[in-house]
């Protein structure tokens, strides 16, 4: 229940809430709200950017302070008016809401307040504090928050919960109202049958309440219970209680403030003790393992004994990486280092079935040599009993396949001397005192040795370029060469080439990479039907994008979301082992997860979701590219003639800015224009209006980028010559003339500007007309030919309209001109020459045509 002050309430003892004068506030997203808990936590105390990300994630993704800075004005716009609360300082931010506007502070000062007062023995106002604290609770505290921080303050909430209830019961008990304290004991017991106080606090109100009997049966159920879950008697103060109750003497209250000592681990007796067992269950280490020594020996070091702490390492990395087989080599290399024994489990974390630790534990306790009848039956006191066992003994553990940090934690060993080694797919799962190591792909080198010991040295050394090709189309996945391995086994006389050819063919890639009960798509399907469906939604439509890496921003224009839910859902994928962090904002599939994505994606979404997708995702690269023209100096006339889409793009502050993301798009804007030339027809007028914007801008990062350039005009040349739209041949055939200028070859620019002057000529296409015969014109002049080249140069005059006329094809190639000089710069790898070339020679024939 919040609590208002000043048009303020923000409620944490449930599902988390904010209002302001009475109206619901916009907490935003999950992450968002996790920020904002921390910050009212704080009580006007400054939170520090480290902080804020070690709240939202145990592993950071590199986008991590990009985005707690996202989240940060996002909370800052919904105070409104009174934004300014939420102040930045140096390294942090502070948020100036007072305590009693958050119902988990009030909580807390009315606990304080409780038990200073029942300390003083004024114990009728101490239950009114302890009632007025307990009121403010609705359910569960920070429900739905996620992250680390928000986790240990819901269980810290808990703990102060059950405190201040029994705080509040013992409070009326003293008053004498013990019939209404046992009755209701009776659920507090059963939700925490090991708090012993609990017991304590019903005997002491049943025999107040003349009930004795009732009280020494409260005593033998309890009894039962720690025997059965801990293999213990009852402590000394619910002994003590039973003896005064059989005595006929009065129990001794509970000591306001006191606490039981829920954390004392007592062992069984010692005759009870099962004899040294040491287990050895680690699986065989793959006998034709190679490479990784570097890592490998970083990972050993990190496994060392220590008698400081247990010696605990996380193996993280996408699926089929060889995580499981670099850890059995090293748990099995290591097995001097820990004598008493090794544990194994797979924990099956990448599927929808994860292990429960309960379960592990009965099978570690009794391969500690627990008898079966001995051990607990709650996962507490199992737990408790694992620790006891593996103490004082050097034990490693090897946890395969972990789900998340609460899985494992559990099933670590609890003191020094002990290790365990841990690998999973899941990024943030990271205990605390854990060292996490990211297994990489193996680089070229090592995953041709990884191949060579696969399939036989022979093979490899027989064609060196064939191996690197077989790599390659791997993706240098360990798991990938390992089945390529089995099937040159299977087939010797096939040959590593026929493989190769049939990797290469893309409807075939996924369907070569299975042999023997083992596939790549299956490991890659396990994670994926873990995911949310709105999380592999995400991953099917990115998948899409045959770029190297991909920014947020385009991510979430093929999803059609704003790019704050976008981020949280890739980050999921990249916390699955699904998609990679690249750089601050942007990410990168593996190949061959994208090509499972992609294979996924023809599967399960219709053929003109895919389209939409992908023509949305068009538009909103030719608006942004029209975004830079606009950037510029005197750009903007230019729009008059260009093809409009409803969208607006990304927005540049100057030419500098549009410059580097031209340059940083570059390969991604070829790759989405190329897919959607081959793959949706119709939509090639968007990309002919696209690739006149870069063609004009000048902007090639060198002859690479240019060539790239050239072949996707290439297909949209064709692409245009076999749809139905009269202007797009003579549009394409000017833009690859252009390009064909830019490069020196004359000749297959006059080839492509007559045959589209003609087109031009037969339709209604003037700014194309007037572009490609000026551009004619200088294409002839400079092969001697002047006379042609007057003839096209006046043709060029006649339809370019006024010079002042901003509607005019000549006043067109003015701005194209200026945007081609302010796009370059000394600094950018752009030529200009060819642009002040054309100028030039366009001079010389306008004044050899005004002589005419």
């Amino acid at each position: 229940m919040a609590t208002a002050v000043e048009g303020y309430e923000f409620g944490l003892l449930g599902a988390l809430s904010g209002r302001h004068g009475g109206r619901p506030l916009d907490l935003g997203s999950p992450l968002q709200r996790a920020v904002l808990v921390q910050l009212l936590l704080a009580q006007g105390r400054q939170c520090g950017l480290d902080d804020l990300v070690g709240a939202l994630w145990e592993e950071p993704p590199a986008n991590a302070v990009r985005s707690v800075q996202t989240y940060v004005y996002r909370i800052r716009l919904s105070l409104g008016e009174e934004r300014s609360r939420l102040e930045t300082t140096q390294g942090g931010y502070r948020l100036d809401i007072p305590e009693r506007a958050v119902d988990a502070l009030r909580f807390e000062r009315l606990v304080r307040d409780g038990e200073e007062l029942r300390a003083a023995r004024q114990t009728g106002p101490a239950l009114h504090a302890f009632d007025a604290a307990l009121a403010l609770w609705s359910g569960e505290p920070l429900s739905g928050v996620p992250g680390p921080y928000a986790q240990r303050h819901r269980r810290r909430f808990a703990e102060l919960r059950l405190n201040a209830q029994v705080a509040r019961l013992g409070c009326a008990d003293e008053l004498g109202e013990h019939a209404r304290v046992a009755t209701e004991l009776n659920s507090l017991i059963a939700d925490h049958p090991l708090r012993e106080d609990l017991y304590a606090l019903r005997m002491r109100a049943l025999h107040s309440a003349g009930r004795a009997a009732e009280a020494l049966a409260v005593y033998a159920a309890a009894r039962d219970t720690m025997i059965a879950e801990l293999g213990m008697e009852p402590g000394p103060e619910l002994r003590d209680v039973q003896t005064r109750i059989l005595a006929g003497t009065e129990p001794d209250p509970v000591e306001p403030g006191a606490t039981p000592d829920t954390d004392q681990v007592t062992t069984a007796p010692a005759d009870e003790v099962p004899a040294a067992v040491r287990p050895q269950q680690l699986p065989p280490a793959p006998g034709d393992f190679v490479g990784r020594e570097r890592l490998g020996e970083r990972l050993r070091l990190a496994l060392k004994p220590s008698g400081e702490a247990v010696a605990l390492t996380v193996l993280s990395g996408i699926g089929g990486v060889g995580k499981t087989a670099l850890a059995l080599r090293l748990a099995h290399g290591n097995r001097g280092d820990y004598p008493d024994g090794q544990l194994y489990v797979d924990l099956r974390g990448d599927g929808g079935q994860p292990a429960d630790p309960a379960d592990v534990l009965v099978d570690f306790l009794l391969a500690l040599g627990m008898p079966a009848a001995a051990i607990p039956a709650t996962p507490t006191a199992r737990a408790g009993a694992y620790r006891t066992l593996t103490a004082d003994r050097r034990i490693l553990v090897l946890l395969d396949n972990a789900y998340d940090t609460a899985q494992v934690t559990p099933l670590l060993p609890g003191t020094p001397g002990n290790a365990a080694l841990i690998t999973t797919r899941h990024r943030s799962l990271v205990p605390a005192g854990a060292t996490r190591f990211e297994v990489p792909v193996p680089d070229q080198q090592e995953a041709v040795a990884m191949l060579g010991r696969f399939t036989g040295d022979a093979e490899i050394a027989a064609d060196p370029e064939l191996a690197l090709e077989l790599v390659h189309a791997c993706g240098q996945l360990p798991l990938a060469l390992r089945i390529i391995g089995a099937r040159a086994a299977a087939r010797p006389g096939r040959g590593l080439g026929a493989q190769l050819l049939r990797l290469r063919a893309e409807e075939h890639q996924l369907d070569e990479l299975r042999a023997g009960g083992i596939s790549v798509e299956a490991t890659f399907q396990v994670g994926y039907r873990a995911l949310a469906p709105a999380q592999a939604r995400a991953m099917r439509l990115c998948a899409l994008l045959d770029a190297a890496d991909f920014p947020v921003a385009v991510a979430g224009v093929l999803l059609d979301q704003p790019e704050a839910e976008t981020e949280d859902q890739l980050e999921h994928l990249v916390e699955a082992g699904l998609l990679e962090p690249h750089s601050a904002d942007r990410y990168r599939f593996h190949d061959l997860v994208r090509a499972f994505a992609a294979r996924c994606a023809d599967r399960e979404d219709p053929a003109a979701d895919r389209e939409a997708a992908l023509v949305r995702l068009t538009m909103f690269l030719h608006a942004t590219l029209i975004q830079a023209m606009s950037a510029t100096e005197r750009a903007g006339s230019l729009s008059i003639h260009l093809f409009s889409v409803p969208l607006t793009g990304l927005r540049f502050a100057d030419a500098a800015e549009a410059r580097t993301w031209l340059l940083a798009e570059h390969s991604l804007l070829v790759s989405v224009f190329s897919r959607v030339l081959r793959d949706i027809p119709d939509a090639s007028q968007i990309v002919v209006a696209a690739l006149s914007v870069i063609a004009s801008s000048g902007l090639f990062a060198g002859p690479a980028h240019q060539r790239e350039l050239e072949r996707v005009t290439d297909h949209a040349v064709a692409a245009a010559d076999l749809g139905d739209d009269p202007a797009l041949p003579s549009q394409t055939r000017h833009i690859r003339a252009w390009l064909g200028f830019i490069r020196g070859d004359l000749t297959a620019a006059e080839t492509d500007l007559r045959e589209g002057i003609r087109q031009s000529r037969d339709g209604d296409d003037p700014l194309t007309l007037f572009m490609s015969t000026r551009l004619l014109s200088v294409v002839l002049a400079d092969q001697g030919r002047n006379a042609e080249a007057v003839e096209f140069f006046a043709e060029s005059e006649a339809v370019g309209g006024a010079s002042d006329d901003p509607k005019s094809p000549v006043y067109f190639l003015q701005e194209v001109a200026r945007l081609f000089t302010a796009l370059s710069s000394d600094r950018a790898e752009v030529d200009i020459s060819a642009a002040q070339h054309v100028y030039e020679v366009s001079d010389c024939l306008r004044k050899e045509a005004a002589g005419r």
